[in-house]
């Protein structure tokens, strides 16, 4: 099967699996899709590296259509070098495998009202593994955006996450990302949050996120999140 470069991550695994799956070619797209949305609010902090001056508001909607998934976000930003927001859609995969599963997507970044001299817009491409190990969600993923943010012209990135239920309905995570990047500075992103199912339709979160860059002039700048979702 011959498949764009661009889709490649995503086309491909998805058709193998759902020729192998079903020998119906519409199964996958006669089911219903399941959506969620979201809003949160962060205090002020870092967006890609760069000083966001003022809190955060964000407004996310996603999808799960059997092991297909989508969703759009969009964030308002206030740099010090006049970016409005930073806006997303992406596209994912997931693969059950053994004995991980994996998790395939793209995504598309754009940041409206950053000025010509800047990057303004990213594909981002990611693969994670996941997998059960004594109790603990564990995930390990590695991803590549072709152009970033401002000065950044290649990223390469490795992500590791823990997670577990803490209560009945209370759910925590702690992740650490670091990126490598041709153009800018190298930088490390430590999230550790908790989530709480309020009832079986809506839930809300918090979480702390951590940015360091290793450079001599960055500061570690915490941002404090909350945010309330529910499914439509």
């Amino acid at each position: 099967m011959r498949c764009w470069p661009l889709l490649v991550l995503l086309v491909c695994p998805a058709a193998a699996h759902a020729g192998a799956a079903n020998d119906d070619p519409n199964a996958v797209w006669n089911q219903p899709a399941n959506w969620q949305a979201q809003i949160a609010l962060s205090t002020s902090g870092v967006i890609n590296g760069v000083i966001n001056r003022t809190p955060q508001l964000s407004a996310s909607l996603s999808g799960r259509k059997s092991d297909l998934y989508f969703g759009a976000n969009a964030q308002t930003a206030d740099s010090n070098i006049g970016t409005d927001s930073q806006d997303q859609l992406y596209l994912g995969y997931n693969q059950q495998l053994k004995p991980v599963a994996l998790r395939w997507q793209l995504t598309y970044k754009t940041y409206p009202g950053t000025p010509s001299q800047y990057t303004d817009q990213a594909l981002d491409y990611q693969v994670t593994a996941s997998k059960n190990l004594l109790g603990l969600n564990t995930s390990l993923g590695v991803e590549y955006t072709n152009a970033d943010y401002t000065t950044i012209r290649k990223s390469y990135g490795l992500n590791f996450s823990l997670g577990r239920g803490l209560l009945k309905k209370m759910y925590g995570w702690l992740s650490i990302s670091h990126r490598h990047n041709t153009g800018s500075v190298d930088y490390t992103n430590t999230n550790i949050g908790v989530a709480y199912q309020l009832t079986d339709k809506l839930g809300v979160s918090t979480s702390i996120n951590d940015w360091h860059a290793y450079a001599s002039w960055a500061e570690d700048h915490p941002t404090f999140s909350i945010s309330i979702n529910r499914k439509l």
